[in-house]
């Protein structure tokens, strides 16, 4: 984690400034250390520069599973590094959803703020197909945060590869309860992230940790009623966002200028999908608000 970025943290539960004891670091960088919090004295750790927010034991256990799959001879980071560089990951879209796509990003490019002192905040990031095409975009700093430890081991590895991490710093966190400062970020980014459970409280807590004037923009994937896929979220108890739903929560969140677009409408067609089911009908669509 970048030095600077570790004084907008604060902790996850209560909102309050953390004590920082640092056990390793660069001129740039924390690499290992520790957070308590000043008010609840709740302890986060920073492992491996990431700036983690689930039980330390979890932690350990992950890192010492990523770490041993490095020694067999296709290691995880190789398949998600295959998996997500342009000449493999573009050949699981057809040619009409890769040009609704490029449309898609540029459009939500174009509310990011890409000064030198701008700093980016990007959710759920996963192994960062979005995030690729972002740095490129901006030149300020970039936070991201995704729910997963080991996605964000392997983000910080691909990150690395195409050399692109010196402005990024990753957290382990809940979107849902951001361990950032109120009115810190110039912009906020997710794609793909409100298909998650609960998008309303991410959409809620986008809108506190961002400076007034600053846009959020997002995008996601909408399912037939009716339909194979539908019948199975709803069987787990899978949230699929209607347009309504994020509509009524971008206002009831005190969200202004608010921009809603589709970008491409038509069936599924990855064999062996579990979610969705190759032959259902399927939208992607994006969104832009102002604070």
């Amino acid at each position: 984690m970048k030095k600077n970025i570790i004084n907008l943290l604060v902790c996850s539960a209560c909102h309050s400034n953390f004590e920082f004891f640092i056990h390793k670091e660069t001129p740039e960088r924390i690499i290992n250390g520790e957070l308590q919090c000043k008010k609840c004295q709740k302890k986060f750790n920073i492992i491996n520069e990431i700036s983690c927010f689930i039980p330390p034991k979890k932690q350990i256990a992950e890192v010492t599973s990523i770490e041993t799959r490095r020694t067999k001879k296709t290691t995880l980071k190789d398949k998600i590094l295959s998996e997500i560089l342009p000449r493999e990951w573009k050949q699981l879209f057809s040619k009409q959803e890769f040009l609704a796509l490029r449309k898609e990003w540029d459009w939500m490019f174009s509310v990011i703020k890409k000064a030198e002192d701008a700093i980016h905040l990007d959710l759920a990031t996963g192994t960062g197909m979005f995030l690729r095409k972002l740095v490129f975009k901006t030149k300020g700093d970039v936070v991201t945060i995704d729910f997963g430890y080991p996605i964000c081991v392997e983000l910080q590895y691909f990150l690395k590869k195409i050399k692109k991490y010196n402005r990024i710093s990753i957290v382990c966190a809940d979107a849902r309860e951001m361990p950032f400062k109120d009115g810190i970020f110039d912009s906020v980014s997710s794609w793909h992230g409100l298909d998650e459970p609960k998008m309303e409280k991410v959409i809620k807590e986008a809108r506190r940790v961002l400076k007034d004037g600053g846009y959020f923009t997002a995008s996601g994937v909408h399912y037939q009623r009716g339909s194979k896929s539908f019948s199975i979220a709803k069987k787990h108890n899978i949230q699929f966002t209607t347009k309504e739903a994020i509509m009524q929560a971008l206002e009831k969140t005190g969200f202004r200028k608010i921009e809603y677009k589709r970008f491409f409408e038509g069936k599924w067609n990855e064999k062996g999908s579990y979610l969705p089911v190759i032959g259902d009908s399927y939208s992607i669509y994006a969104i832009r608000v102002k604070k």
